[in-house]
Order: structure tokens, then sequence, then C-alpha cells
């Protein structure tokens, strides 16, 4: 537990169920009538830890008077309920994520059909099948209580703990309900999974998990060019470390969504193809100088397919990609602009 400026602690706790991101970040901000927790790990041994960090400096749960979670992934979400019935807090999210909390926790066979339906649209083998859904349950064993917030958000609200005051930032993309939070008198952003320092955040996810629109990737990029107007000293995100430079932060992600996008172009230039195949082609990882499709673990391969349609959804919303459908299977191909 680490006090990032006074009255604002940062507490890493254990998310063993991501290999890729074995920590998650949640902040503790001090208010005049209990504190004000922002995200909650899902784990068992998040719990502990997140007792153990707060124990050591003389807080309970029952100090927390607040939660709020900046999207409902596990890592983020998962112990709202157990710690709202711990604390006694009032829980508060955007409004979107109500509906990523009825499809994907209330009903799990139904959620994992839908999955299932998904990754067979998007050109996923019979063969495959098998080996993504063994992974996904691995993701999803862990135990969560679907809880519905107290407080609903649209963005624009200012919460107020009487020392600090967040203003509710809409940042769609990662999750259609994301939201950021902003303390304009200390240029403090928390951001979640929106911005992260070093790995460029998944944004196809938000096609798995929700009912949202199709251009999650232009929903982000719009999100990205706003937020970077903002006057921030340091950045608080859901995972890594902190850090500062938040408009060559957004200029970077920006690039980097620009190449990817010529990159998906470039595979479909001799046909179409299903997002699945565009996905092998590509390379991945490139924050660790690129990793091929088959060196990619299967939870990685699934977030690929998923950021690859978000690209493919993007182009087509522009006009520069078709998409059409062969035996129920979704094929993309460049529109030509000859014609």
């Amino acid at each position: 537990m680490i006090e990032v400026t006074p009255g604002i602690y940062q507490l890493t706790l254990p998310n063993p169920a991501y290999a890729a991101l074995r920590y998650v970040n949640t902040y503790l901000v001090r208010g005049s009538n209990g504190y004000l927790l922002i995200d909650t790990g899902w784990s068992d041994e998040a719990l502990a830890s997140l007792q153990q960090q707060l124990t050591k400096v003389g807080i309970s749960f029952s100090d927390i008077s607040q939660i709020i979670v900046t999207h409902t992934h596990p890592d983020h979400y998962g112990l709202a309920g157990r710690l709202k019935q711990l604390s006694g807090a009032k829980l508060a999210l955007h409004h979107l994520e109500i509906d990523v909390i009825e499809s994907r926790y209330t009903n799990k066979t139904e959620f994992l059909s839908r999955l299932d339906q998904w990754w067979r649209v998007n050109g996923v083998s019979a063969t495959e099948l098998p080996r993504f859904r063994e992974d996904i349950l691995k993701i999803t064993s862990g135990v969560i209580s679907p809880v519905l917030p107290d407080v609903t958000l649209h963005g624009g609200e200012t919460i107020s703990t009487g020392v600090f005051n967040l203003q509710v930032l809409e940042t769609p993309g990662h999750s259609a309900g994301h939201i950021s939070l902003y303390e304009p008198n200390q240029k403090i952003l928390f951001s979640g999974d929106h911005i992260l320092p070093n790995i460029t955040t998944n944004i196809g996810i938000s096609l798995l998990f929700s009912q949202s629109r199709n251009n999650s990737l232009g929903d982000y990029l719009d999100s990205l060019n706003q937020i970077k107007q903002l006057e921030v000293n340091l950045i608080l995100p859901g995972h890594e470390n902190r850090f500062a430079g938040l408009k060559r932060r957004v200029e970077k992600l920006i690039q980097h969504h620009k190449q990817r996008t010529a990159e998906v172009a470039r595979t479909i230039k001799t046909g179409a193809k299903t997002a699945c195949q565009v996905a092998t082609e590509l390379t991945w990882m490139p924050n660790i100088k690129g990793v091929d499709w088959q060196d990619l673990d299967p939870w990685s391969q699934k977030l690929a397919i998923a950021e690859t349609v978000a690209h493919l959804e993007s182009m087509r919303f522009d006009g520069k990609v078709d998409k059409f459908f062969r035996d129920s299977v979704a094929y993309y191909g460049l529109v030509d602009t000859a014609k």
C-alpha cells in the first residue's frame, strides 16, 4: 500500500487468473465520512491481500463508504458484492455495465453458449472451440456474486468524498461502460484499463461481453482524443505502474491502432477472410517487439481475435470493408473503390 499523494493510496492485489496481468491496482481515496475504493480485485487471494494492506495502516472494511467500479470485468468488479457486505458501502458504476452483469454473470451457461456462437461466426474451427471454452472456464471459475449498483452513472457526475472531487468521464472501448475518474485539483487521472503505461488496451473484448455497438475501436479513439485535453500530472492505471505523460501515451496508442488497421487491410488485400484468419497473420504484443500467433497462449489468442474484429468492424463502419456470410461464418473484404 503506497500513498501516492496525501490521502490517495495505491493497493496492488494478486490477479492469479490472468497470466499476462498478474496484479490489479485498486485505489483508496480519503473522505470526510469514510474512504472511497476504486475497483476491487476478484480472488480470495486479492481479498486477503486487501485486508492485510488496510490493517497495516489501521483501516478496516467498515471504513469504506463508497466503491466505484471502472468496468465490470472480473478483476475490477469481482469482489464488489463481498466488499459491499463487509463494508456496507454504496456501489457505483456506469449504466451500460449493468448489461454485462446480467449477460455475463447471471446465467453462465447461456453466456458460454453465446460465446461459442461468437467464435464460430468469426472463424474459429470446431476443433479449436473446446480448447477456447476450457480456457474461458478457467478464467471464469472464480466465484462472483453479481451485484447491481446503488448509484448508476452516466458520465459528467462529480463524486465527492468531502476531501477530493472525482469527475466521472465516459471512456468506452475496453468495455462499453468503462469510466475513468479525474481529480482536477490534484490533476490525477484514475484511468482503469483505458490507458495503461506499457500494454495496449484490448478493445475487442467489449464485443464479447456486452451488447455494445460494433464500433468499439471508434469509441475508444474518440475518448482518447477527448481525454488527452485534460491537464494531468499523474495517471493511476488499473494495471502496471503509475505514470505521467498523458498526451504522449495517448498519441502512441492512436498511432498503434493506425498501424494495426493498415496491417489488417494488407491481410485482406488479396481476398476476403474471417477475423480468425486475419488474426493469425498479424504480429501481436508490439510492446515486446512482437509475438507470432502460434506463440500466444489460448487466452491471448482469444483477445487477438476479438481485437481483430474490432478493427475490421471499425473499417466497415468507415466504409472501407464489406462483410458477408458464408455457411454462417463472417468474412471481411476490402471495398473496391474503383467501382
